[in-house]
Protein backbone atom coordinates (compact mmCIF):
# COMPACT_ATOMS: atom_id res chain seq x y z
CA UNK A 1 0.00 0.00 0.00
CA UNK A 2 2.90 2.33 0.66
CA UNK A 3 4.08 1.62 -2.89
CA UNK A 4 0.62 2.54 -4.20
CA UNK A 5 0.75 5.83 -2.28
CA UNK A 6 4.16 6.64 -3.76
CA UNK A 7 3.06 5.77 -7.30
CA UNK A 8 -0.06 7.89 -7.00
CA UNK A 9 1.86 10.83 -5.57
CA UNK A 10 4.48 10.69 -8.32
CA UNK A 11 1.72 10.53 -10.95
CA UNK A 12 -0.05 13.56 -9.48
CA UNK A 13 3.17 15.56 -9.40
CA UNK A 14 4.06 14.64 -13.00
CA UNK A 15 0.58 15.44 -14.33
CA UNK A 16 0.57 18.75 -12.44
CA UNK A 17 3.78 19.76 -14.23
CA UNK A 18 2.22 18.78 -17.55
CA UNK A 19 -0.90 20.86 -16.83
CA UNK A 20 1.31 23.82 -15.85
CA UNK A 21 3.18 23.54 -19.16
CA UNK A 22 -0.04 23.31 -21.19
CA UNK A 23 -1.56 26.26 -19.32
CA UNK A 24 1.52 28.33 -20.14
CA UNK A 25 1.14 27.39 -23.82
CA UNK A 26 -2.50 28.49 -23.85
CA UNK A 27 -1.62 31.76 -22.09
CA UNK A 28 0.95 32.53 -24.83
CA UNK A 29 -1.17 31.52 -27.82
CA UNK A 30 -1.02 35.12 -29.12
CA UNK A 31 2.64 35.75 -28.22
CA UNK A 32 4.79 36.41 -31.27
CA UNK A 33 7.49 33.81 -31.80
CA UNK A 34 6.37 31.68 -28.83
CA UNK A 35 7.25 27.99 -28.96
CA UNK A 36 5.11 25.42 -27.17
CA UNK A 37 6.59 23.22 -24.48
CA UNK A 38 7.09 19.46 -24.61
CA UNK A 39 7.03 17.40 -21.42
CA UNK A 40 8.54 13.91 -21.52
CA UNK A 41 7.87 11.27 -18.85
CA UNK A 42 9.88 8.22 -17.84
CA UNK A 43 9.03 5.34 -15.53
CA UNK A 44 10.87 4.82 -12.26
CA UNK A 45 12.71 1.77 -10.96
CA UNK A 46 11.08 -1.68 -11.18
CA UNK A 47 11.33 -4.09 -8.25
CA UNK A 48 10.56 -7.83 -8.37
CA UNK A 49 7.61 -8.60 -6.12
CA UNK A 50 9.61 -11.35 -4.37
CA UNK A 51 12.46 -9.01 -3.50
CA UNK A 52 12.64 -7.08 -0.23
CA UNK A 53 14.06 -3.56 -0.08
CA UNK A 54 15.96 -1.80 -2.82
CA UNK A 55 19.39 -3.46 -3.23
CA UNK A 56 22.28 -1.38 -4.58
CA UNK A 57 23.39 -4.15 -6.92
CA UNK A 58 20.56 -5.56 -9.02
CA UNK A 59 21.49 -8.89 -10.65
CA UNK A 60 19.53 -9.97 -13.69
CA UNK A 61 16.30 -11.66 -12.65
CA UNK A 62 15.20 -15.03 -14.03
CA UNK A 63 12.72 -14.94 -16.86
CA UNK A 64 9.12 -14.66 -15.75
CA UNK A 65 9.74 -12.97 -12.38
CA UNK A 66 6.97 -10.36 -11.96
CA UNK A 67 7.98 -6.80 -11.16
CA UNK A 68 6.21 -3.67 -10.03
CA UNK A 69 7.09 -0.13 -11.00
CA UNK A 70 7.53 2.64 -8.46
CA UNK A 71 5.90 5.52 -10.33
CA UNK A 72 6.70 8.14 -12.95
CA UNK A 73 8.78 11.28 -13.20
CA UNK A 74 9.20 14.17 -15.60
CA UNK A 75 12.37 13.45 -17.56
CA UNK A 76 12.71 16.62 -19.66
CA UNK A 77 10.85 19.81 -20.52
CA UNK A 78 11.89 21.20 -23.89
CA UNK A 79 10.59 23.56 -26.57
CA UNK A 80 9.07 22.60 -29.91
CA UNK A 81 10.74 24.95 -32.42
CA UNK A 82 8.49 24.13 -35.35
CA UNK A 83 7.45 27.09 -37.52
CA UNK A 84 4.54 29.20 -36.29
CA UNK A 85 1.88 30.83 -38.44
CA UNK A 86 2.75 33.98 -40.41
CA UNK A 87 0.96 37.22 -39.55
CA UNK A 88 1.05 39.99 -42.14
CA UNK A 89 1.77 43.49 -40.79
CA UNK A 90 3.28 45.30 -43.82
CA UNK A 91 5.85 46.91 -41.47
CA UNK A 92 9.33 46.59 -43.06
CA UNK A 93 11.07 46.01 -39.70
CA UNK A 94 8.70 43.17 -38.78
CA UNK A 95 10.64 40.03 -39.74
CA UNK A 96 10.01 36.31 -39.92
CA UNK A 97 12.70 33.63 -40.17
CA UNK A 98 11.57 30.89 -42.55
CA UNK A 99 13.93 28.26 -41.21
CA UNK A 100 15.74 27.26 -38.03
CA UNK A 101 17.72 30.41 -37.31
CA UNK A 102 17.42 32.97 -34.52
CA UNK A 103 17.80 36.71 -34.20
CA UNK A 104 20.55 37.82 -31.83
CA UNK A 105 19.80 40.73 -29.49
CA UNK A 106 21.84 42.41 -26.76
CA UNK A 107 20.19 43.13 -23.42
CA UNK A 108 21.00 45.85 -20.86
CA UNK A 109 23.69 43.56 -19.44
CA UNK A 110 25.28 43.42 -22.92
CA UNK A 111 24.66 39.66 -23.01
CA UNK A 112 23.66 38.05 -26.29
CA UNK A 113 20.20 36.47 -26.34
CA UNK A 114 18.48 34.52 -29.09
CA UNK A 115 14.87 35.06 -30.14
CA UNK A 116 12.36 34.15 -32.84
CA UNK A 117 10.31 37.28 -32.22
CA UNK A 118 10.97 39.63 -35.16
CA UNK A 119 8.88 42.56 -33.90
CA UNK A 120 11.56 45.24 -34.39
CA UNK A 121 11.51 49.01 -34.74
CA UNK A 122 14.01 51.86 -34.96
CA UNK A 123 14.93 53.82 -31.81
CA UNK A 124 15.91 57.50 -31.66
CA UNK A 125 19.59 56.63 -32.20
CA UNK A 126 18.98 54.67 -35.42
CA UNK A 127 19.42 51.24 -33.82
CA UNK A 128 17.08 48.36 -34.63
CA UNK A 129 15.56 47.20 -31.32
CA UNK A 130 12.81 44.83 -30.18
CA UNK A 131 9.76 45.72 -28.09
CA UNK A 132 11.84 45.51 -24.88
CA UNK A 133 14.50 47.84 -26.24
CA UNK A 134 17.06 45.07 -26.77
CA UNK A 135 19.39 46.00 -29.64
CA UNK A 136 19.54 43.70 -32.67
CA UNK A 137 23.01 42.30 -33.30
CA UNK A 138 23.77 43.96 -36.63
CA UNK A 139 25.96 46.62 -38.17
CA UNK A 140 22.93 48.12 -39.94
CA UNK A 141 22.26 51.71 -38.88
CA UNK A 142 19.14 53.61 -39.94
CA UNK A 143 19.99 57.31 -40.34
CA UNK A 144 17.54 60.10 -39.66
CA UNK A 145 15.13 60.71 -42.53
CA UNK A 146 15.52 57.31 -44.17
CA UNK A 147 12.40 56.23 -46.03
CA UNK A 148 11.07 53.20 -47.92
CA UNK A 149 13.14 50.70 -45.95
CA UNK A 150 13.32 47.32 -47.67
CA UNK A 151 14.77 44.05 -46.35
CA UNK A 152 15.43 41.21 -48.80
CA UNK A 153 15.31 37.50 -48.06
CA UNK A 154 19.12 37.41 -47.73
CA UNK A 155 19.03 40.15 -45.07
CA UNK A 156 20.18 43.01 -47.32
CA UNK A 157 18.74 46.31 -46.06
CA UNK A 158 18.17 49.27 -48.38
CA UNK A 159 16.60 52.64 -47.79
CA UNK A 160 15.89 55.88 -49.59
CA UNK A 161 17.92 58.89 -48.39
CA UNK A 162 17.42 62.28 -50.07
CA UNK A 163 15.76 60.54 -52.99
CA UNK A 164 18.62 58.05 -53.50
CA UNK A 165 18.33 54.33 -52.72
CA UNK A 166 21.31 53.24 -50.62
CA UNK A 167 22.54 49.90 -49.27
CA UNK A 168 22.49 50.11 -45.46
CA UNK A 169 24.06 46.71 -44.73
CA UNK A 170 22.98 43.14 -44.12
CA UNK A 171 21.25 41.46 -41.20
CA UNK A 172 22.70 38.27 -39.74
CA UNK A 173 21.16 35.31 -37.92
CA UNK A 174 22.35 32.68 -35.43
CA UNK A 175 22.10 28.92 -35.13
CA UNK A 176 22.92 26.47 -32.34
CA UNK A 177 23.79 22.77 -32.68
CA UNK A 178 20.96 21.67 -30.34
CA UNK A 179 17.95 23.99 -30.05
CA UNK A 180 16.36 21.77 -27.38
CA UNK A 181 19.22 22.66 -25.04
CA UNK A 182 18.47 26.40 -25.10
CA UNK A 183 17.39 28.01 -21.83
CA UNK A 184 14.16 30.04 -21.99
CA UNK A 185 14.59 33.21 -19.91
CA UNK A 186 11.28 35.00 -20.65
CA UNK A 187 10.38 37.91 -22.93
CA UNK A 188 10.64 35.55 -25.95
CA UNK A 189 14.39 35.22 -25.28
CA UNK A 190 16.69 32.20 -25.09
CA UNK A 191 20.20 31.79 -23.74
CA UNK A 192 22.81 29.33 -24.97
CA UNK A 193 23.88 26.57 -22.56
CA UNK A 194 26.45 23.75 -22.65
CA UNK A 195 23.61 21.47 -23.78
CA UNK A 196 22.69 23.71 -26.73
CA UNK A 197 26.25 24.40 -27.83
CA UNK A 198 27.69 27.75 -28.80
CA UNK A 199 25.64 30.06 -31.01
CA UNK A 200 27.17 30.63 -34.44
CA UNK A 201 26.54 33.65 -36.64
CA UNK A 202 25.27 32.88 -40.15
CA UNK A 203 23.90 34.87 -43.07
CA UNK A 204 20.26 34.45 -44.11
CA UNK A 205 19.94 31.95 -46.92
CA UNK A 206 22.78 29.72 -45.73
CA UNK A 207 21.96 26.04 -45.21
CA UNK A 208 20.18 25.33 -41.93
CA UNK A 209 19.50 28.99 -41.12
CA UNK A 210 16.56 30.04 -43.26
CA UNK A 211 15.67 33.21 -45.09
CA UNK A 212 13.99 36.42 -43.95
CA UNK A 213 10.56 37.71 -44.87
CA UNK A 214 9.85 41.36 -44.22
CA UNK A 215 6.42 42.72 -43.32
CA UNK A 216 5.38 39.62 -41.34
CA UNK A 217 5.53 38.34 -37.77
CA UNK A 218 5.70 34.72 -36.63
CA UNK A 219 2.81 33.70 -34.40
CA UNK A 220 3.01 31.03 -31.73
CA UNK A 221 2.98 27.39 -32.81
CA UNK A 222 0.40 26.46 -30.17
CA UNK A 223 -2.63 24.59 -31.56
CA UNK A 224 -5.52 25.40 -29.25
CA UNK A 225 -7.67 22.33 -29.99
CA UNK A 226 -4.77 19.91 -29.52
CA UNK A 227 -3.57 21.66 -26.37
CA UNK A 228 -7.03 21.68 -24.79
CA UNK A 229 -7.39 17.96 -25.55
CA UNK A 230 -4.06 17.26 -23.85
CA UNK A 231 -5.18 19.38 -20.90
CA UNK A 232 -8.33 17.27 -20.45
CA UNK A 233 -6.34 14.01 -20.67
CA UNK A 234 -3.80 15.30 -18.11
CA UNK A 235 -6.59 16.37 -15.76
CA UNK A 236 -8.22 12.95 -15.99
CA UNK A 237 -4.87 11.27 -15.31
CA UNK A 238 -4.42 13.52 -12.27
CA UNK A 239 -7.87 12.50 -10.99
CA UNK A 240 -7.10 8.79 -11.46
CA UNK A 241 -3.83 9.10 -9.54
CA UNK A 242 -5.61 10.95 -6.74
CA UNK A 243 -8.22 8.18 -6.71
CA UNK A 244 -5.48 5.54 -6.37
CA UNK A 245 -4.16 7.34 -3.27
CA UNK A 246 -7.65 7.40 -1.79
CA UNK A 247 -8.06 3.66 -2.45
CA UNK A 248 -4.70 2.95 -0.80
CA UNK A 249 -5.78 4.97 2.23
CA UNK A 250 -9.08 3.05 2.46
CA UNK A 251 -7.26 -0.30 2.20
CA UNK A 252 -4.84 0.80 4.89
CA UNK A 253 -7.77 1.74 7.12
CA UNK A 254 -9.37 -1.69 6.58
CA UNK A 255 -6.11 -3.42 7.50
CA UNK A 256 -5.71 -1.32 10.65
CA UNK A 257 -9.27 -2.08 11.79
CA UNK A 258 -8.99 -5.87 11.53
CA UNK A 259 -9.83 -7.55 14.86
CA UNK A 260 -9.07 -11.11 15.92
Amino acid sequence: MIGLLKCGASGMEAQQLLVDSLANDIANINTHGYKKGKVKFSELLYQPVTEEGMPVDKPQQPEGVPGLGSGVRVETTTKDFSQGTLIKTSEPLNLVIEGNGFFGVYGPDNELYLTRDGNFHCDKDGNIVNSSGYRLDTTVFLPQGVQNISINTDGTVTGEIDGEVENLGQLNLYTVPNTKGLEAVGNNLYRETPASGMAEMRWPGEKGVGSLRSGYLEGSNVELASTMTKMIVAQRAYEVNARSIKIADEMWGIANNIRR
